[in-house]
């Protein structure tokens, strides 16, 4: 009897570890499953439902405490570009008997507060307090005030605070945002003030738009690129516009194909309700006050959570006092942030986008060229600085070519180069060509050598590998891809620019069609 009964245990234990088998092998493939699905913007449940505040809550501390070191996490923090991440790239290596001339610098200004009223801004310490560089700073512009040199400087800003103050204010900048700029200028420093000796007035051209963070930012650039002693050089110029656009401002065609590239933006979220979700949420809790616009805007939510983040203040929520409070949490910003490194990634295949950015472009990259002509005719200036926005970068970038998520969404303190070299190769220097045949120039983005990537500088081998650039006279530099014909860029901007229009001037270029 007990040996019949074995045999019917055994099967009936087996059959339901096979259950058990089977429903962990589901169980783990559910999970995998989901964990794909929600790679970038979370799920329904883990990423949008905004969850009721406890003491055991991560959203009692601030971002950078509550993260996990993964690779979201790293992500939104470079977002804020802190000081001490700012560092050289290949600013001025360029290999080869070839002289700096000089450099075009287009900046964004530094880490400010949001530009619209966020929960516990008064709470949030923007001070940078510690910081010895920043100390010596406002111990100079103390030192300045008052003086010729402060006149001479300032230009059109006479009364403008010279030094943001310490607390976070609605669209100024803060002192961590000096100490960015203060960073980059002094990166500048080294890799450029010995090759270039700026010494003499006209040797600097610099361009501010009238916003206080903007010349702010500028003023710690020069001060840390030229030294206290190099300033005399430098007399910021106003720009009335943040697109540099000079005498080429008004374009009706722009503002048209904008209002199309936003409705491109606008669908592409409701494609992902799980975001849109996320958005609404997250914005009734961030803002103190919210409008249509806003609670539907991820870009504008972006902006007003940096401020929170990038100065590790605690993540906000709708009542700090109330026991039953909602919470914005960790997953949430990673959430957010994800899905517009995704977002900025669609950007090269809009068409409207391009179109906006080439109109509102021209005038800058006109100044440009004009600066880059007066560098190889006259020497000087040696160095021209733009200080401006993000929109400034997006532009400039776009119309040559230049398209990518950090372009798209330049961080704080972003930097696109442009620097002119001669090439002093006798063999290959044109006494009998073109005017300027031995001028090249290359374009670096934060560091890193974009030059390769402008459109009208591509030229591919037959292996598919980057090959060196032809002049008009069929010449190549002796350094490989890193640089590209001053004459293309002049060729680009007078003959092919508004191709794509099928036009040949801005002015025909911004009718708007039916």
């Amino acid at each position: 009897m007990a040996a019949d009964l074995c045999p019917t245990l055994v099967m009936r234990l087996t059959s339901q570890h096979r259950a058990i088998y089977c429903y962990l092998l589901l169980s783990a493939w559910i999970f995998l499953l989901l964990g794909g699905m929600y790679k970038y913007i979370g799920s329904e449940d883990g990423s949008v439902s905004l969850v009721r505040h406890s003491t055991s809550d991560f959203t009692t501390r601030s971002f950078s405490q509550s993260v996990r070191p993964d690779i979201k996490a790293r992500r939104v923090m470079k977002v804020c570009n802190p000081p001490h991440m700012i560092t050289a790239g290949s600013e001025g290596r360029v290999k080869g008997n070839y002289t700096l001339e000089g450099v075009v610098v287009l900046i964004r200004h530094g880490d400010r507060g949001p530009l619209t009223h966020v929960r516990n801004i008064s709470s949030i310490d923007c001070s940078c307090s510690s910081a010895a560089e920043l100390v010596s700073y406002e111990a100079f512009l103390d030192n300045l005030t008052g003086t010729p040199l402060l006149y001479q400087l300032l230009g059109p800003f006479h009364g403008f605070p010279l030094l943001p103050a310490a607390e976070c204010a609605l669209g100024q900048l803060t002192r961590v945002g000096v100490m960015q700029l203060l960073a980059t200028g002094r990166l500048l420093r080294r890799a450029y003030a010995d090759r270039l000796n700026v010494s003499a007035a006209g040797d600097v051209a610099a361009y501010s738009t009238r916003y206080r963070r903007t010349l702010q930012s500028g003023l710690a650039l020069l001060y840390s690129l030229l030294t206290a002693d190099g300033l005399h050089a430098a007399t910021l110029k106003e720009s009335q516009s943040m697109a540099f656009c000079f005498d080429d401002c008004a374009c009706p065609a722009a503002d048209v194909h904008n209002k199309k590239f936003v409705s491109e933006l606008s669908s592409r979220l409701k494609s992902h309700p799980a975001v849109a979700k996320l958005v609404r949420s997250s914005a009734s809790v961030v803002y103190e006050m919210t409008d249509k616009h806003l609670s539907s805007d991820p870009y504008a939510l972006k902006d007003a959570l940096l401020t929170y983040v990038c100065h590790n203040a605690r993540l906000p929520c709708s009542d700090l006092y109330s026991p039953a409070d909602i919470c914005v949490r960790t997953e949430h910003v990673t959430g957010l942030f994800a899905y517009i490194e995704w977002e900025t990634r669609q950007h090269p295949k809009s068409a409207n986008l391009k179109r906006v950015c080439l109109l509102r472009a021209y005038g800058l990259l006109k100044n440009i060229v004009v600066n880059m002509l007066r560098i190889m005719s006259e020497k000087r200036p040696k160095i021209v600085l733009y200080s401006g926005h993000d929109k400034t970068i997006l532009y400039l970038a776009t119309a040559l070519g230049i398209v990518s998520d950090t372009t798209s969404s330049p961080h704080y303190a972003s930097r696109f180069i442009i620097e002119v070299y001669r090439n002093n190769d006798s063999n290959t220097m044109s006494e009998s060509g073109p005017m300027g045949s031995d001028y090249y120039f290359r374009a670096v983005y934060n560091g890193k050598d974009l030059t390769n990537r402008i459109h009208f500088c591509r030229v591919a081998s037959p292996s598919g590998s980057p090959a060196p650039s032809e002049s008009a006279a069929g010449k190549k530099p002796t350094q490989s891809s890193t640089l590209c014909p001053v004459e293309s860029i002049i060729r680009f901007l007078h003959d092919d620019y508004f191709s794509s229009f099928n036009v040949t001037n801005l002015k025909d270029a911004c009718v708007i069609h039916g």
